[in-house]
């Protein structure tokens, strides 16, 4: 599976740069990936808070950064919105 393949090149490039994969890493990085176009930091906030109830937009924006510098994210600044993001195609 692409999604998969896509993910698992992701992880490789953490792993590459000593990057620490969190529970919340991985769970944010396999969201993004299973989703097929740009999502907010706020739809992945809710998507994540079922799983990790702490987790707040602060952290997934510093992950998101971190993702971003690795070439895992692309970013997408809409003109009165808000950021949103998409998982990189990796391979």
């Amino acid at each position: 599976m692409m999604i998969q393949h896509d993910l698992n090149l992701a992880l490789q490039k953490m792993r590459a740069k000593n990057i620490t994969l969190t529970p919340q890493r991985r769970a944010l990085l396999e969201y993004l990936y299973a989703q097929g176009s740009y999502t907010t930091v706020k739809d992945i906030c809710e998507a994540l808070s079922v799983k990790y109830p702490h987790i707040n937009a602060m952290t997934v924006n510093s992950s998101l950064h971190v993702f971003k510098q690795l070439g895992l994210v692309n970013e997408l600044a809409v003109i009165g919105a808000s950021l949103r993001y998409e998982a990189a195609i990796c391979s």
